[in-house]
């Protein structure tokens, strides 16, 4: 499986052509993979935002957090998540002025991703999309302060963050040898990693491609995967219904935690212990 170990960095500064010439050089697939998301649908036929009208009621971050306490217990935080807090705005902000909208994950996905792993104490996270890499900086602090575990990371980013360095630039130096980067679309890379995920697999992350027929194939294949008692959290689930349809058809109840640095909403799912 392709993984890239420092995202983006032996590509900044590189032109469009020269850029996609040294894609091409590296591993031909990844080509494949841009122009099918170029070229792809960019709306399915089910489509239609999540609001008011299908009786969702969201929770502000702070409410969010407190509902995931009385679930599974409390969390203490070590010293690996201040130093993701004091470096990681910065370098959302820069990545957000490059592409001039906000595709760095929110803050509160991050601190809610920490907890999380913070009181599962999982061997293995899986999460899809890293772009600048927020939530992947928080998932690898949870980990570095429990001590064990590995993160998978599937990520198509954009080509301007490939070019200017800034793939996965928030998570610390000091932090990434809990992080394993994988370069290339999830509908080539996610099926092989969660099959060797099996039985290990107590989380799974969704921020990547947000389309309705990616997110709902992407948390329907995870939670497969899941182990019992696992959870999916997934960003910016506003704007379709799949993973209120994933969670319809599982039977399960989600929650729904508004994001505090953009507009937004944050699904979580429990699969049944």
């Amino acid at each position: 499986m392709t993984k890239f170990t420092v995202p983006g960095n032996s590509f900044a500064g590189t032109g469009r052509w020269r850029l996609a010439t040294r894609l091409a050089l590296r591993d031909p697939r990844l080509l494949v993979d841009y122009s099918r998301w170029y070229l792809g649908d960019r709306v399915g036929p089910q489509e239609h935002r999540l609001d008011s009208h299908d009786g969702v009621a969201s929770l502000s971050p702070t409410e969010g957090k407190a509902r995931v306490a009385d679930m599974i217990g409390e969390w203490t935080e070590g010293s690996a998540v201040q130093a993701v807090r004091s470096w990681a705005p910065a370098v959302a902000g820069a990545g957000n002025r490059l592409l001039g909208q906000a595709m760095a994950g929110d803050s509160s996905l991050g601190e809610l991703a920490y907890g999380l792993v913070r009181v599962l104490r999982p061997h293995t996270v899986i999460e899809t999309g890293v772009a600048q890499g927020i939530t992947s900086a928080y998932v690898s602090a949870a980990l570095a302060d429990n001590g064990f575990g590995v993160l998978h990371s599937v990520d198509l980013p954009p080509t301007a963050l490939v070019a200017a360095g800034m793939v996965g630039a928030a998570v610390p130096q000091e932090l990434r040898s809990p992080w394993k980067y994988h370069w290339g679309a999830s509908r080539r890379l996610l099926p092989e990693l969660l099959e060797l995920s099996r039985g290990n697999l107590d989380l799974f992350i969704h921020d990547g491609d947000h389309r309705y027929g990616n997110m709902r194939w992407e948390i329907e294949s995870a939670w497969d995967a899941l182990n019992p008692g696992g959870w999916i959290l997934a960003d910016d689930v506003d704007g379709h219904t799949a993973l209120a349809d994933v969670a319809q058809a599982r039977n399960v109840q989600p929650l729904y935690f508004r994001q505090e640095t953009k507009p937004g909403l944050t699904g979580l799912l429990r699969k049944p212990a």
